[in-house]
């Protein structure tokens, strides 16, 4: 039987052909990375690399969804870490579809096959907002052909095909090493925070604060009580991550500005929206992040999927939507 997924579209609207093409056979995810040239020329590259080539290895262990995602990363005494992306939407029925699409076809992913169970209580049940999130959310989670929109520069190309699907910047003064340093924030640790991001979880998975009809992938998991979801910026509001209708809170969601919403409000976790100096946090199965990607469709078992699944390739592409996002 052939699965045909339904169009996305990059904002603001176009139109795109749904051609078919044949899947590739499953694999595990591959984050590609370029270096620029103030992390090359700096004297600590080897330092830098390093530690950015041990959140990839975490990252790509830990989720098995087939794809390759490039980014650029680079250096900056200006941030402690940012990440910037393009965005792509498609309507909330499609985008439920493909969700519910991956979890037939990997039922070990429990935390999904629960988060869907449960939207009616959340955010968009009713579908009238659109699901907006990054290129290679799209691609790797959920295995639309939604391409990236940099190039080996870190610059934005709108025509989009190109091999990068966001820049990583790192701030200079980080630990790069596996020992806590005090006073000091870990470079592993943000640039795991920034790697999710550009995967669609983190800051990237809102739209909290942003003037468009749509929600982003986590926004639908965003509650302050049972049954009672939260979409609002307001600094004495409560939310908090769930997968089961606001039942039970799996970590806090930061409520202050100019922390990322969809970042966490606990201190001392990978994507926590302020980091904690003097610690490097551990990102495994047990970690909230992991329970964050899960319920976005990534998956942490491979499963061979059958060589007739299709995915629909993106035609006629119109700039898509930048988000810069700044821990």
């Amino acid at each position: 039987m052939t699965c045909a997924r339904p169009a996305i579209f990059a904002r603001p609207i176009a139109a795109f052909a749904g051609l078919l093409l044949s899947a590739a056979p499953a694999a595990a995810l591959t984050i590609t990375p370029y270096f620029d040239a103030s992390i090359t020329t700096s004297g600590n590259a080897a330092s830098v690399e390093s530690a950015i080539n041990q959140a990839i290895s975490t990252v790509d262990s830990l989720y098995s969804n087939t794809g390759t995602v490039g980014i650029v990363f680079s250096q900056s005494s200006s941030v402690l870490g940012q990440s910037e992306t393009v965005d792509y939407s498609i309507g909330y029925s499609g985008y439920v579809a493909a969700l519910t699409a991956d979890a037939t076809a990997h039922p070990s992913n429990t935390i999904l096959a629960t988060a869907l169970a449960h939207l009616s209580a959340g955010n968009d049940a009713n579908g009238a907002g659109a699901i907006d999130a990054t290129s290679a959310f799209f691609r790797a989670a959920l295995g639309f052909n939604a391409t990236g929109c940099f190039n080996s520069a870190g610059a934005f190309v709108n025509t989009c095909g190109q091999s990068y699907d966001g820049v990583i910047t790192l701030g200079t003064g980080l630990n790069y090493g596996t020992t806590p340093v005090a006073n000091t924030y870990s470079a592993i640790a943000t640039a795991e925070h920034e790697i999710d991001e550009i995967l669609g979880g983190g800051g990237q998975g809102s739209t909290l604060g942003q003037s468009i009809a749509a929600f982003g992938p986590l926004d639908l998991y965003r509650y302050s009580a049972a049954a009672t979801p939260s979409f609002t910026t307001s600094g004495s509001a409560t939310a908090y991550f769930s997968v089961d209708g606001g039942t039970t809170s799996i970590v806090s969601f930061n409520q202050t500005a100019p922390g990322d919403y969809a970042d966490f409000g606990a201190s001392g976790d990978v994507q926590s929206a302020y980091g904690t100096p003097g610690t490097v946090p551990s990102y495994t199965t047990a970690s909230p992040e992991f329970a964050m990607m899960s319920a976005i469709g990534y998956d942490a078992v491979a499963v061979p999927e059958p060589g007739s699944l299709a995915v629909f390739a993106l035609a006629a592409l119109a700039m898509p939507r930048t988000r810069r996002r700044r821990r």
